[in-house]
């Protein structure tokens, strides 16, 4: 009996957590808490200590994460940053050719209208119809034929470019040389000389129409516009 008190009073604890003074008494107390008490505050404190620890752990984690995303986005930062650099020389690059390209074009079509305007003046009935010198006998009546009269070994020649469209006979001369020039003129040439062209000829100025001998120094000289005949002398141009 005794033995089993003893057991239980050395099993039964007193936790003695602080001590502090009254001042008011002037004496010391001892406090004591039992060991439920005890516990709970151990639990309470373990507890927080877990949830400090998850909570830093988690925040690690989080750290971890928003370190990996940065680092990333630094990387794609970086990599956009040679690709814009990229764009912008290859942008550079095809700036240049487009100028290199456009003054190309602006080149051609320089050439081309300067191309367009030579045949449009080829094609303008201005040269003089004999390859030498001639006296000039200047229209008159309803159809304004010029008379040019060459001399013997000189030739008749196209005032301008064009298709030949009609080879007939002339009441007044033997031949009568009718030509196109595709932009609304039309010359015809009259002489006695035999026809050195035939109907569908493409010829250029200066082509020899006829060639003049003793007998066809004479040409009589006439020029359409739209169908209707016009003074030759207003469009020629006469070098003596």
């Amino acid at each position: 009996m005794k033995e089993a008190e003893g057991s239980r009073r050395k099993r039964k604890i007193n936790y003695m957590l602080m001590l502090f003074m009254d001042s008011k008494e002037g004496r010391i107390r001892q406090m004591g808490f039992g060991p439920v008490l005890v516990e709970v505050v151990a639990v309470i404190v373990l507890a927080t200590i877990v949830v400090l620890a998850v909570t830093c752990y988690r925040n690690d984690k989080q750290i971890t994460v928003l370190l990996a995303q940065t680092e990333q986005q630094q990387k794609d930062i970086e990599k956009l940053t040679e690709e814009n650099a990229d764009l912008i020389s290859l942008r550079k690059e095809l700036t240049n050719k487009v100028i290199i390209l456009s003054d190309t074009i602006n080149q051609k079509v320089e050439e081309e209208e300067a191309l367009e305007q030579e045949r449009a003046q080829a094609h303008m009935p201005v040269g003089f119809p004999m390859a030498s010198s001639a006296s000039v006998e200047e229209a008159e009546g309803d159809n304004l034929m010029v008379k040019l009269k060459g001399s013997e070994g000189s030739s008749v020649v196209a005032s301008a470019d064009g298709t030949v469209t009609s080879i007939t006979t002339d009441s007044s001369y033997l031949h009568c040389i009718r030509i196109d020039h595709g932009n609304g003129y039309k010359s015809i040439y009259r002489n006695d000389g035999d026809v050195m062209v035939k109907e569908g000829d493409e010829v250029v100025r200066g082509a020899i129409l006829y060639v003049i001998g003793e007998d066809n120094v004479e040409l009589g000289y006439q020029i359409m516009y739209e169908e209707k005949y016009i003074d030759p002398m207003g469009l020629i141009n006469i070098d003596g």
